[in-house]
């Protein structure tokens, strides 16, 4: 698994530890989760049945052109 600093202000840290000790989580877990579901939101990525990530392309001319349809597209499917 890859490694990412985020820096963040007092009052997002304050914030994501109250997130994550009301759901259960660590912070740094929460913050994951938040990342991952913001990323699926937007279409960039998807979830296998298996729970696995796959990830979509993102190359100049493919894929959805605006957060719209990102969305639409990860609903539909």
């Amino acid at each position: 698994m890859a490694r990412v600093v985020i820096y963040l202000r007092d009052q997002e840290v304050s914030a994501l530890q109250q997130l994550a000790q009301l759901e259960y989580r660590a912070p740094k877990a929460q913050a994951a989760l938040i990342i991952r579901k913001e990323l699926e939101r937007l279409g960039l990525v998807s979830t296998e049945s298996n729970g696995e990530v796959e990830q979509k392309s993102l190359l100049v001319g493919e894929g959805p052109t605006s957060k719209e349809e990102a969305l639409h597209d990860s609903t539909a499917s």
